[in-house]
């Protein structure tokens, strides 16, 4: 993943006439983090482009997050004790109590202090953790507050029994309970939208966004033939690629296992590749086996090398428990790569079966290989899939410019209002 960020000392102040000031409230250390793993994963960074946007539209922007070296020179940085790295060895059922509790004690305080320091005209909290935070910067200062959240986490799992939704989603049910002025949600393909106004959060004020992604990859297509020698391919070779962080929830090791099965069914000339770094890499290489050869791992991918990575590819696969609808697929659509994935979350309303793709039943590893094998038995059903992935995309996708309007537009009218 790339970041344009400084680890200088200094910062210098957003350039442009002063329209804020917005304060930040994030639990993640650098603009683009997921549990201090943000340097084993490729992808896009939400608040890269939000500060691009933000500042453009003459936004003053303050951050206040974990400490740590990182520092960015377009915003205004402000820390507090990083208690999330302190206590990460904890074990989870002791830090899933103990994070929100501390949230609401060192950061809330400091959040307040600081909102009254830069006359704050609006808060904006990133996750379920900074709800309370929110809330009382909001009551106490008569501003508005917002909390974006960028998935709704285990929430979207309403087939679980009542028991067991609640002990999974006890610190998400416990965060909605604050209300806000705002919930911007991005549909990552957990219909955040339909939970929080299923969980009692008036309509009109749940903002539900597409997330951002790079459409251009249509104007400017990679070569082909270009892209499989950059990566020792060979031209009439058959490529499925697994493109995510390796990490439980995405579920690697189970397209290890479908790429193993489809080896034993005499593929041995199709490339496997596997894109991404994480806890679960090692596992995967050892699933892998006496296949490795056919099995191939890239490790972290930078995000401006995927579009040659998928145009090298004939079939796209995803594995996540939560939801298939991530960057990824619909990356992958847009460069006209088919996709099989598992039926999660809201995963259907862009894998369309014998449209964009084929979606088998969650979990089912045969399923996933007999898809994948199908696709790659027939050359005209992945080229018409393809086209017909890439058009759904251009239809229904959000660019990153439009997304980011979408959010000024909401910060906007609630300064407005005020």
């Amino acid at each position: 993943m790339h970041h344009r960020v400084s680890r200088a000392p200094a910062e210098a102040p957003p350039s442009g006439p002063p329209r804020g000031p917005i304060l930040i409230v994030s639990p993640w250390e650098t603009v683009w983090s997921l549990d201090g793993e943000q340097n084993i994963a490729a992808g896009v960074s939400d608040d890269d482009r939000f500060i691009d946007g933000f500042t453009a539209a003459g936004y003053a922007i303050h951050f206040l997050r974990p400490r740590s070296r990182v520092r960015d020179p377009r915003v205004h940085t402000h820390f507090y004790p990083n208690f999330f790295r302190a206590t990460r060895r904890l074990p989870t059922f002791l830090r899933r109590p103990l994070w929100p509790l501390l949230f609401d004690l060192v950061v809330a305080p400091r959040a307040l202090r600081l909102a009254r320091a830069i006359d704050a005209r609006l808060v904006l909290g990133h996750s379920h953790y900074t709800t309370c935070t929110t809330w009382r910067i909001g009551r106490t200062l008569g501003i508005p507050g917002v909390v974006k959240l960028f998935g709704v986490m285990d929430l979207v799992h309403t087939e679980w029994p009542p028991l067991k939704y609640w002990f999974k989603n006890l610190e998400q049910l416990r965060a909605l309970r604050y209300p806000q002025d705002a919930w911007i949600v991005l549909d990552d393909g957990t219909r955040g939208g339909e939970i929080l106004r299923r969980q009692g959060i008036p309509a009109d004020r749940v903002h539900f966004l597409p997330n951002g992604l790079d459409l251009d990859w249509m104007e400017r297509p990679v070569d082909r033939a270009d892209a499989r020698a950059r990566l020792g391919i060979a031209p009439g070779a058959r490529v499925v690629l697994f493109l995510a962080r390796l990490v439980p929830s995405k579920r690697p090791l189970d397209f290890i296992r479908a790429a193993q099965s489809l080896v034993q069914r005499g593929h041995g000339d199709v490339s496997f590749i596997v894109a991404g770094d994480g806890v679960e890499r090692a596992r995967c290489e050892a699933a892998a086996g006496d296949n490795a050869a056919a099995i191939r791992f890239l490790g972290t991918v930078p995000h401006d090398d995927v579009p040659g990575l998928l145009a090298a590819s004939d079939v796209f696969v995803s594995t996540s428990t939560l939801t298939n609808r991530a960057l990824p697929t619909c990356e992958a659509m847009i460069c006209g790569v088919p996709v099989v994935a598992y039926d999660t979350g809201d995963t259907a309303t862009v894998v369309r079966p014998g449209e964009s793709g084929a979606l088998v039943a969650d979990g089912d590893v045969t399923a996933l290989a007999d898809a994948i094998e199908l696709l790659l038995e027939s050359d005209s059903a992945r080229a018409r899939m393809g086209e017909s992935a890439q058009r759904l995309a251009r239809e229904t996708f959000a660019s990153w410019d439009a997304r980011i309007a979408m959010e000024v537009a909401i910060i906007e009218a609630l300064l407005g209002a005020r």
